[in-house]
């Protein structure tokens, strides 16, 4: 069978023009003269994995509404044969939104890492890292133009416990993530597809020579209402991680593409995906992944 993916040099250059061109469609639009969803609007727009308000992975310019606070439990389930191990990632975030247009969000994961599937006392378990991350949306869509909303996001890391596990992407001091994101809602006959972006950068530990690394990723998405009261949608993103200098089991360079339907209503969110992984590192076969989400406001 055929590789769809291009590969080395090739797949890097192919894959930043991609993601360039996605962020760009955010700001050309898609059909100048294309309607922007004043009335209409999502059911609601549920956390990420990330905890900020988003898709599965892409994170969305818009806050929640104030003094609204979301919980969200997810896992991230990734499968490779070269080498063989499974790792999953169990995470907790709590979101809320404060005055100014901004959301607040805390996160906290559990990894359970099987270096071989197949054998049970090959386990390793480990507490990720606390994480912090403040979302300002300053720039507020516009009712009558299909200008896009933009927002700025910041994180930082501590870890909570000992870091020196070689197997896992966690920091021993600190990190910090910083980020733009844009998006659009366009009203589509009774219904309203929303287009994000985002790009991020990430350090860690910027003080140890050993563990230092910075690197950049981005994402783009499309979410598709597909009931007519939409309620019951599809999403489909595109994301990608260049320039990690460390590559342990749950990180390293890739191009992923993620497929998922999500149920939500205005206070209830379930979204189902799974993400296809293209991986840079020659030791490391491509993988899949299966990711569930669930959150609820308060």
């Amino acid at each position: 069978m055929l590789n769809p993916f291009p590969t080395g040099a090739k797949f890097t250059k192919i894959s930043r023009i991609a993601a360039t061109c996605l962020i760009l469609l955010l700001y050309q639009g898609v059909n100048p003269q294309s309607t922007y969803a004043e009335d209409d609007s999502l059911v609601n727009r549920p956390v990420n994995i990330y905890g900020l308000s988003g898709l599965l992975f892409t994170t969305a310019p818009y806050t929640l509404p104030l003094n609204t606070v979301e919980a969200g439990v997810s896992i991230i389930s990734e499968n490779s044969e070269v080498p063989n191990y499974r790792i999953s990632e169990y995470t907790v975030s709590f979101a809320m939104g404060v005055p100014g247009n901004a959301e607040f969000a805390c996160r906290s994961s559990y990894y359970e890492l099987r270096e071989d599937p197949v054998t049970a006392s090959a386990v390793q378990r480990k507490t990720g890292d606390l994480e912090v991350s403040y979302k300002w949306n300053f720039l507020a869509p516009s009712e009558s133009s299909f200008r896009p909303a933009l927002s700025v996001q910041v994180a930082g890391m501590i870890p909570t416990q000992d870091s020196s596990d070689r197997n896992f992407n966690t920091v021993s001091q600190w990190g910090m993530r910083l980020g733009l994101s844009a998006g659009t809602e366009i009203a589509w006959g009774d219904h309203v597809v929303a287009i994000y972006a985002d790009a991020e950068v990430n350090g860690k530990d910027p003080a140890s020579q050993q563990k230092r690394d910075f690197f950049e990723f981005a994402n783009a998405g499309i979410l598709l209402p597909i009931s007519k009261y939409q309620n019951l949608q599809m999403l489909a993103e595109y994301s990608l991680v260049y320039g990690k200098n460390r590559t342990l089991y749950d990180s390293g360079d890739y191009s992923g593409i993620t497929y998922g339907i999500r149920l939500v209503n205005e206070r209830f969110n379930l979204t189902i995906g799974t993400q296809f992984l293209h991986k840079q590192n020659v030791s490391f076969d491509n993988s899949g992944r299966v990711i569930g989400l669930m959150s609820m406001k308060f």
